[in-house]
Order: C-alpha cells, then structure tokens, then sequence
C-alpha cells in the first residue's frame, strides 16, 4: 500500500480507503463477515475508512467501525454531517432523509457521532451530499470552524452526492470554503465533473485533495457483472438506467489494455490505479462486499499506471471512448 497526504492537511490515508457503507447497509449485496473484511483491510495496510451516520438504522454506520476497529490511532477515520438521523426517509428505498444544516443542529449531530465512534475527535468531517444554501451559509461555517478549535473535529471536508453532478457545489466549496477534502463519483468511463474539480487552484496547489467513490462505475469496471447481469431487491445499481450500462460496458471494452495478462492487473485493479494516476486524488474509495474484493482492489497501489496507459485514457476519454452514447447522464445539481 502507498500513501497520500490529504491536501495541506496533516492526514495521511492509504491510496484505497474503506467504505462502511456495505457493511452498514445491504444496498450492494450482502456482507456476512464485516470483521473479515475490516481485517483485510488493515491486513492490506488501508488506514482510511470512511462511514456516515446515515448508513443503516441509527448510526449503525458509526458504531460497528466502532465496535470493529476499536481505539486504535493508527488509522484515519471520517464521518459525515447534515441529515437529521431521527427523521424519516423522504420516500420508501433509498430515498435520503431530510437535512438540517442549523449550526445548532450540527454540533448535534457532531456530538453524537463522537459518541457513537466512541473517539474524541473526528479525523474528517464531510459536509454529507451538501446542496448550495449551506455552502454559502456562513453562520454554519462558523460553527465548523469553532468546532475544529475545540478540537473535536481535525479537518473539514465536502462528500457530493447523491449520484453524479453537484458541480457549483464542488466548485463552491472548493474556492470559499477551507476543506481538505472533496469527495465526488468519479471513474475511468465518468470522469466529469472530477476532471472540473481536479482543475480548481485548491486541488492544483494541493489544499485539498480529491476522494474518489464509486470507481468500478457500478461494477462495470469490475468485472463482477455482465451486460446481462439483472439487479434484484434493495439493490442500489438497479438505480442505473439500462441504456446508461451498456454504454459503460462499451466504453469498458476499449480499456482492456490496461488489464491484458502483462500489466499484473486485474479488471478490478486497473480501474483503482487508473484513478490513482490521475493528478488531484489522494484516496479511492471501492465498493467491497468480499474479503477477497477488499484485498483486490487494495492491491491496485502497487500496480501503478505508466506514462503510456495514462496518456492512452486520456486519448480515450476525449474521444468518449469511441462510442455514441444511448443515455446522457444528467448532473445532479441544486442550483
């Protein structure tokens, strides 16, 4: 495994981080053995793990890193902020629940998941699926701030979602807001808005640093599915319209290079190192339900892109791939 600092921050985190959400939720499969694969995440030496409180019922999303990881200081862990955790989801499934963003509110919701991390202090504190109002909110950002003085948070930090898009509030916290940190959907076949982002004087002069999530694009890049595979039940990639896939899969193809029997790499692991090489990210966060994945993927910091590979996506990526799109991809947004 090798090691980024996250922006101008004193964090150091692992190139591949941990995601708590599969082991919070059964959104993408189900996991039977979540201390397996916490274990072969530390085993494959990842120090970043990434969890929020609405992943799961009350908090789970908190407590079983808790219970999992235990007081240990070795490692870096972030949290999120901004959804009212008592409030029902807006809809049935996977619908959000409603945000509250009163300064008051945060601290709040700050207090309680130091509790239910049992930890003094919150390594990242990620603004969670921030729409625009409360990047403008001073008075919120004030509050932030006096809670970092207080020492209960260490560094800020901004996770877009939900889906892809959010580009004025990437842009936004990014040129006006002191994060270290702008998580956002990002892999080798969606690469905007993170290219838009990679390009901000933040990132180009490494204030902040880029998280990437979702990097296999729904497993596409994987190699866990096929064009054919159907997803059932509570199933989070069922979300994706079918034409927006087979568009993935097309593009996937001409990436096949990056994985041929010489380069070492899995489809898995190309994917990973393709993030990696591309300036402005310090951390990919993949989506694992296997030990086996965990350590996959964790693999993929050692198998780095070369000059060549990354001039020949770049190449790619200009010319979409060569494929004419069914399906064009609207960008979330809320301005």
């Amino acid at each position: 495994m090798q090691y980024r600092q996250l922006g101008a921050s004193e964090l150091v985190v692992s190139e591949v981080g941990f995601g708590a959400w599969t082991i919070a939720t059964d959104w993408w499969g189900r996991v039977d053995d979540k201390t397996g694969l916490l274990g072969a995440a530390l085993d494959a030496g990842i120090t970043f793990f990434d969890t929020a409180p609405v992943y799961g019922d009350a908090g789970y999303g908190e407590t079983i890193l808790a219970d999992l990881l235990g007081p240990r200081d070795d490692v870096v862990i972030t949290t999120k902020c901004g959804y009212d955790l008592d409030a029902p989801r807006i809809a049935p499934g996977h619908s959000e629940r409603p945000q509250d963003w009163r300064p008051e509110a945060v601290r709040m919701q700050v207090e309680a998941s130091l509790g239910r991390l049992r930890r003094e202090r919150i390594d990242l504190l990620q603004l969670h699926n921030v729409r625009i109002e409360p990047v403008r909110d001073d008075d919120l950002w004030a509050e932030l701030e006096a809670l970092r003085q207080e020492g209960k948070v260490a560094e800020l930090g901004v996770a877009l979602g939900p889906a892809i898009g959010w580009v004025d509030e990437g842009i936004e916290s990014l040129d006006r807001r002191p994060i270290t940190s702008l998580q956002t959907v990002f892999n080798l076949l969606e690469q905007e808005p993170g290219r838009t982002f990679a390009r901000q004087p933040s990132v180009t002069e490494q204030r902040a640093g880029l998280i990437a999530r979702v990097p296999h694009a729904s497993d596409v890049l994987s190699g866990k599915i096929t064009r054919d595979t159907e997803f059932e039940g509570d199933d989070h990639r069922a979300h994706r319209k079918r034409e927006n896939l087979l568009d993935l899969f097309d593009k996937a193809d001409t990436l096949a290079f990056l994985h041929d029997p010489e380069t070492g790499r899995t489809v898995g692991q190309a994917a990973v190192a393709g993030i990696l090489a591309i300036d402005g990210f310090a951390t990919v966060l993949p989506t694992c339900v296997t030990a086996d994945e965990v350590r996959e993927y964790a693999t993929a910091s050692e198998r780095p892109l070369t000059p060549h590979e990354r001039a020949r996506v770049d190449e790619l990526w200009a010319a979409n791939f060569g494929v004419t799109d069914r399906y064009e991809m609207p960008l979330k947004s809320s301005t």
